[in-house]
């Protein structure tokens, strides 16, 4: 059996790998509690379903064993929860000249190209 501190065939060390399925296994504990949360205000949250089962995923210290399909489970589930986000946010300030995401400046794929055209028309507003 190999030691804590040796790198296991996937790149990670075994502690590391257990550290991120609990972290993963923490993050999901809190998803789920937000989509209670949010159900509980009559606000549908469905969109957290697949997230939450990603966190899951990655709440399985077997998942650390191919690096490739963990690195494209967490930008999966990143992405899904920042469009969630993002969506969550525009709900509840509809008013709001401006969203952003916290923490990043990006905006979910499925909004970029709206965001694109709200800048073209500002710019062809100013000529």
């Amino acid at each position: 059996m190999a030691e804590d501190n040796e790198l296991s065939t996937s790149g990670y060390r075994p502690f590391d790998a257990r550290q991120f399925a609990r972290d993963f296994r923490n993050w999901q504990g809190d998803a789920e509690q937000l989509r209670r949360d949010l159900a509980a205000a009559g606000v549908p949250a469905r969109d957290l379903d697949e997230i939450v089962n990603q966190l899951r995923q990655l709440g399985d210290e077997r998942s650390y064993e191919h690096l490739e399909g963990v690195d494209k489970l967490q930008a999966a589930a990143l992405e899904k929860l920042q469009a969630f986000e993002f969506g969550l946010r525009k709900k509840a300030n509809p008013d709001q000249d401006t969203l952003a995401l916290s923490g990043s400046d990006e905006v979910p794929a499925g909004f970029r190209s709206q965001i694109e055209e709200y800048y073209r028309q500002l710019a062809k507003n100013k000529k």
